[in-house]
């Protein structure tokens, strides 16, 4: 029976009123989601804008830090190899506006560091600081300098070449605690005086090589200096803008470590899209009551890290920000409620009339649900033939609900199929990803596909390592419907390849232990040897001395009496003379063939001549007695310029002139040092090893050059010994001559046993070798070789003024340098 026209439309109406007010309500509802949603995307827009501008800083202070592994990576650092490495990121970074490396200078090497600079191109170098007038001034007296040394820009900044960075106190702090505490340190802002725009300074402190940095003491006595970069806070600002959306929203960035009056660093207007840095424009801070910054500055501000210090952003978006889109949406959800409300009306108005064509409808899913339930009676034939599969097969519902588990999972896990199917796999299935679980899941859905390793633990708690392969399986209409997982076992395949790797690991062990053991066979024969050598020479030396020491005793003893004797027999002759003056012929014949007269006056002047002689032979004995030290086994204090001058006294006449090469000078600069504990014989012999070697490189340097001049060379050959204290209690003997030197390639074999330049015959290549022993293992000191080719060599030999006990014997030092440690 039809129901009344009225009657069967009165549910549409229903629905309209209904509709219509839920529409009033989902508005206002979408008004306030509206506005928090707003909220939440200005929360993200200020984090992404905080994640570009530290990606941003990060970036430019990894190539400041990248100087650093170049220094720690290099032996040294030339002027030429610094800016050739520093140039790409010049290039690279426009917030880079200059590289720059400061050298530490002390006080008494300043005039040297100075004339260096000068010799290489720079004719008036000299360290310089800016007066209060805002000019170029020489730096004042200071304990130490760290003067601009290298420094490169894309344009020309060598004005700044020789500016002490702590001559000023915003410079002078953070260098300092970078020094401390072997961290970047950077200065507030600065304005740059050629460009005018608000920049910073970052140090990167550098040390010295190999040296251990556990302490401050340690750190500040092995600190050589600062890698120095100046950014230009504009441009770095402007290269986190490009990938950023922020329409109606300004920002400042403020410095929290700087005072208040000085932190102000920049302000983006994105009216204009304009960025103001200059502090004579700085833009004060205003925000509105409306705006959502209002009583909650926290809400508005993200911190930044700029190596030790803090920067942060001030977000304040317009007051345009909320009303644009907060009332749009809530309009647009009433329409859109209307409009729907409509639509439903008039749908089930339509769905009243079109009741028989909905019970056909029926019918038609009916059928189809008849077919679905054929086709899956065939999918679950399939499904059991892959229960019979070896490898284990998972699968998964949209909800990680097991829907499927095969028999090859109950063997290799434990857990049957009724206790598995239905359940999370996560709660009994312990797994260890390759990689966070996100991050596995994100690509899996995104490529549709997974393989890896995982680590599963079996039900009786055994771990395995198995090859998982993960499918998404789609609808015909490409909607994920479930998750196929096939895992492999593959636990014994994986701990074969380990044991194979740690067999692999102890036969590299051992043949490195062999190595160590052939080097150490190797340096006890060599220092047998040279012990063997040096013992039987000085027991040559003390014999020869002994055997001249005894008639020369005996001459110089002799001539005192002779003396006096020649004294009484001239004084005879002069009596004789005056109490008869006119003697017999034969005796004025023989007075004037004799030349009496020259004899009485020549005779003193020989007798003396023949005493001079006699005590010079006696200085040579006690020299090659003092350089044998045979009678001093054991460490005693001793004074190292007695022991260098013996060595020059033997070495004497390989100082002297000779056909080819003019006499080799000899500058000695003794500082004031107390009597040293070492091996007084063992030192000295050190001490010729060295000397002879720099005679060698004369004689050959000054040798070729009359060669190929045909004369001697205007410049004199010399070699420059130097010794003064060092802090704490260690003395320092700099051994320099401005022979031929050496290539960094001989300098690095310099310390190798058997290793000589010299022809064959000439050298056994056992001197330097034998000399770092001495020095670093039986002393406990430094030996460390400067040279140039075609400038000259120095060798610097460092000692404690006091051993320790276990010095006594044979020991491996503690020093900083091994063998190839060459400055």
């Amino acid at each position: 029976m039809a129901l009344p026209r009225k009657r069967r439309y009165t549910p549409a109406l229903l629905m309209l009123c209904a509709g219509i007010f839920s529409s009033f309500v989902a508005s206002l509802t979408v008004g306030n989601w509206e506005r928090e949603n707003r909220k939440t995307q200005f929360q993200n827009q200020a984090d992404k804008l905080a994640t570009a501008l530290q990606q941003s800083i990060d970036t430019n202070l990894g190539t400041l830090r990248a100087t650093g592994n170049f220094y720690r990576g290099s032996q040294k650092v030339d002027r030429q190899e610094f800016e050739i490495f520093v140039r790409d990121f010049l290039t690279r970074y426009p917030s880079i506006f200059a590289f720059g490396w400061s050298q530490r200078v002390l006080a008494k090497d300043r005039q040297v560091f100075e004339q260096a600079i000068r010799a290489e191109g720079y004719a008036n170098f000299q360290i310089q600081e800016r007066s209060s007038q805002g000019k170029m001034v020489r730096a004042g007296e200071r304990l130490e300098y760290f003067p601009v040394t290298y420094t490169s820009a894309l344009s020309n900044q060598n004005g700044a070449l020789g500016l002490d960075l702590i001559s000023d106190s915003m410079r002078r702090s953070p260098l300092k605690k970078a020094g401390d505490t072997g961290a970047m340190s950077s200065t507030g802002r600065i304005e740059l005086v050629t460009t005018k725009q608000l920049s910073f300074l970052t140090y990167q402190p550098i040390y010295l090589n190999g040296a251990s940095l556990n302490s401050l003491q340690s750190r500040r006595q092995n600190f050589l200096g600062v890698t120095t970069a100046v950014f230009q806070i504009a441009d770095i600002v402007k290269a986190a803008l490009p990938e950023l959306e922020l329409d109606n929203i300004n920002f400042y960035l403020f410095d929290d470590s700087a005072a208040v009056k000085d932190r102000f660093l920049s302000f983006y207007q994105s009216e204009n899209q304009q960025l103001v840095t200059d502090i004579n424009r700085e833009i004060p801070v205003k925000i509105g009551v409306e705006s959502l910054c209002w009583k909650n500055l926290v809400f508005c501000t993200r911190k930044l890290k700029l190596a030790d210090r803090q920067w942060s952003i001030l977000l304040l978006p317009t007051p345009g920000y909320l009303s644009i889109q907060t009332y749009w949406g809530a309009g647009l959800t009433l329409s859109i409620g209307l409009l729907l409300t409509t639509f439903i009306t008039i749908y089930m108005m339509m769905s009243l009339r079109h009741t028989f064509q909905v019970e056909q409808l029926v019918q038609q899913r009916t059928a189809q649900a008849k077919q679905l339930s054929e086709t899956l009676k065939i999918l679950q034939q399939n499904m059991e033939m892959l229960d019979l599969a070896n490898d284990s097969i998972i699968i998964q519902n949209l909800e990680d609900k097991i829907t499927y588990w095969n028999q090859g999972a109950e063997r290799l896990y434990g857990w049957t199929k009724t206790e598995c199917v239905g359940q999370y796999i996560h709660t009994f299935l312990q797994t260890v990803f390759p990689k966070p679980l996100e991050e596995v899941m994100a690509i899996f859905l995104q490529e549709g596909h997974w393989e890896g390793e995982l680590i599963q633990t079996k039900r009786d708690g055994t771990q395995i390592i198995v090859a998982s392969r993960w499918t998404l399986q789609r609808d015909d209409l490409g909607y994920i419907i479930a998750k196929l997982e096939i895992n492999n076992d593959i636990t014994e395949r994986k701990q074969a390849e380990e044991d194979l790797r740690l067999a692999s690991v102890r036969e590299r062990e051992k043949s490195k232990q062999l190595e160590q053991a052939m080097q150490e066979l190797q340096k006890a024969q060599v220092q047998l040897i040279q012990t063997e050598k040096m013992s039987g020479l000085g027991q040559l030396v003390a014999g020869v001395a002994h055997e001249i020491n005894n008639p020369v005793n005996f001459i110089y003893g002799n001539l005192t009496h002779t003396n006096e004797y020649v004294r009484d027999l001239l004084q005879l002759v002069r009596l004789y003379q005056q109490h008869y003056p006119n003697p017999d012929l034969e005796i004025q014949q023989h007075t004037e063939d004799t030349d009496i007269n020259f004899l009485v006056e020549d005779l003193p002047n020989m007798l003396s001549s023949m005493k001079i002689g006699a005590e010079r032979i006696r200085q040579i004995v006690l020299s090659l007695r003092n350089f044998s030290r045979l009678d001093e086994a054991e460490m005693k204090q001793v004074d190292i310029h007695e022991g260098i001058d013996n060595t020059l006294l033997i070495l004497q006449n390989r100082l002297k002139s000779k056909q080819d090469c003019s006499a080799i000078e000899v500058i000695k600069e003794y500082g004031n040092l107390p009597l040293v504990e070492c091996y007084a014989g063992q030192l000295n012999q050190v001490f010729m090893n060295i000397i002879a070697n720099a005679i060698d490189s004369l004689e050959s340097r000054f040798a070729n050059d009359a060669l190929e001049q045909g004369r001697l060379s205007s410049r004199s050959p010399t070699i420059s010994i130097r010794t003064e204290m060092l802090p704490p209690d260690r003395v320092a003997i700099r051994i320099a001559d401005n022979g031929s030197g050496m290539t960094p390639e001989v300098q690095k074999q310099l310390f190798n046993p058997f290793f000589t330049t010299k022809p064959v015959g000439k050298g056994t290549g056992l001197g330097l070798s034998i000399c770092y022993q001495i020095v670093v293992e039986k002393h406990g000191g430094i030996l460390r070789c400067e040279s140039e080719l075609g400038k000259g060599t120095e060798f610097w030999i460092e000692i404690q003024v006091r051993q320790s006990a276990s010095a006594s014997g044979d020991r491996i030092s503690g020093s900083a340098f091994s063998q190839n440690d060459l400055i």
